[in-house]
């Protein structure tokens, strides 16, 4: 009679059960990041989701081609147990931002540090190979980004009750019917209609022209101001296109790899726009802070709160209009930057402006495919949404001045002041056709803008 030998290792169902779990624990992390980065009051916890929440999606994203690698050739396919949702969830609705930072990285990272050095003891050392490989990357990532999350705990905040609730659905995880990995994720547990600020920040009115350099290019104020306006964008796109991924689950999975990507990259852009600052005395909150490209842009009357349409007009907004104005005025400045010797300047914007072509890029796509690629139907809505979001700003304006007349009329000395600073002209605005044509722009879009007045083809453009 022959002998009998047990493996020392896992079959594939059951790595691939594992690597499952672990990616949906990863998808839910970036989930979890990106309702809450617009709700972290410190600017420190948001670049560090914005950084984190996307390489947790690509985690995801790769673990999830291994786990249907290792299904191949059988008929059933490996799920998540509710139960496991339910611990994801539970921290999704904790009650501030330090207990939600506290369940993140005093509970949730070290549990999934613990789940991949499972899996690495249990697995096929050469038939899972390929997993092993990218799991010895992804700790040397998660013992980093825990060692930045603990440094973000708030010192005063009691979060042991929070943390024991969690730990006891934890132990239930394995617990509850299956589900399948895209439908795993819950809905949003809220709206987030106004970015959170640290206390005592100063903001710019609604309705104000915001901070206003007189000369943005050669003084060494105008330069600091301009920085400043910079950095606000950088922060509140990172929270709008987090928002976006957030509070639409059901989008498809590269929908939310794109978004994650670009909350990421709007990161990185802040913290080489802080250095820029640093370097020359300025930080962030020495003008007045604004917030309207998050506030101003996420919610329109005309739509239903967390609609498709809402989401498309976010973008069609942000990423169509907006990004696409970025990519020529960018190529200007650094033109002009370099023309003016600030070569540090330049070179991050430069940067950035390369990343802008893939924003404006990710949401034509986007916005074309909510519209079932009808590029009539595209023009249309992005006319009528920039006409809705000019005439709203419109009125905050007219507002504004019958409110604050004196503060009103300071504001257009200083407009004045700038346009004789630059002989008597108008900012110059010329399009960037090449960077325009990269991101997937069409001939009929380019010539919406140029019609609107926020382009010029005839300006020698990139």
């Amino acid at each position: 009679m022959a002998a009998r030998h047990k493996s020392a290792y896992w079959p594939p169902a059951q790595a691939a059960g594992s690597l499952v779990q672990l990616a949906f624990v990863e998808r839910a992390l970036a989930h979890i990041m990106a309702g809450w980065a617009v709700k972290l009051p410190a600017f420190e916890a948001k670049l560090a989701f914005g950084l984190q929440m996307h390489r947790a999606m690509e985690r995801a994203t790769l673990l999830r081609s291994r786990v249907n690698g290792l299904c191949h050739a059988i008929a059933s396919e490996a799920a998540v147990p509710s139960g496991l949702r339910a611990v994801l969830s539970h921290i999704d609705r904790a009650q501030t931002p330090g207990q939600l930072l506290a369940c993140v990285y005093k509970f949730l990272h070290p549990r999934l540090i613990e789940l991949y050095e499972t899996h690495l003891r249990g697995t096929d050392p050469d038939g899972d190979r390929a997993s092993i490989e990218l799991i010895r990357t992804f700790l040397l990532q998660l013992r980093e980004e825990g060692r930045e999350g603990i440094s973000l705990l708030p010192r005063r905040e009691d979060h042991k009750q929070g943390l024991r609730e969690v730990e006891e659905l934890w132990s239930a995880r394995a617990t509850g019917e299956p589900l399948a990995l895209a439908n795993a994720l819950w809905n949003p547990v809220d709206r987030a209609p106004a970015a959170m600020r640290p206390e005592g920040v100063r903001y710019a009115q609604s309705g104000s022209l915001g901070v206003l350099p007189v000369d943005p290019l050669h003084d060494p104020q105008g330069i600091g101001m301009f920085l400043h306006k910079e950095l606000d964008e950088e922060y509140t796109t990172l929270e709008l296109m987090a928002r976006n991924s957030y509070e639409h689950p059901d989008m498809p999975w590269a929908f939310h790899r794109d978004m994650l990507r670009q909350a990421s990259d709007e990161a990185r852009h802040a913290i080489m726009i802080i250095r820029l600052m640093r370097a020359r005395g300025f930080r962030h909150g020495d003008f007045p802070v604004s917030k309207s490209s998050y506030d101003g842009i996420y919610a329109f009357e005309p739509c239903a709160p967390g609609s498709r349409q809402e989401l498309l007009w976010r973008m069609l907004i942000r990423q169509s209009f907006m990004e696409g104005l970025a990519i020529d005025n960018l190529a200007y400045e650094v033109g002009a930057r370099r023309a003016a010797g600030q070569t540090d300047i330049a070179d991050v914007l430069d940067y950035i402006l390369r990343d802008e072509v893939f924003h404006a890029q990710s949401g034509q796509r986007w916005s074309q495919e909510l519209l079932g690629r009808d590029a009539k139907a595209m023009l249309k809505e992005r006319e009528e949404a920039i006409r809705y979001f000019t005439a709203r700003a419109e009125a905050a304006r007219e507002n504004f001045v019958m409110e604050n007349l004196d503060a009103a009329m300071s504001e257009l000395a200083t407009v004045q002041a700038g346009k004789e600073h630059r002989g008597g002209k108008l900012p110059d605005r010329p399009l960037n056709r090449t960077g325009r044509a990269q991101a997937g722009y069409t001939d009929d879009d380019i010539l919406q803008v140029v019609s609107w007045g926020y382009a010029t083809e005839d300006s020698g453009g990139a």
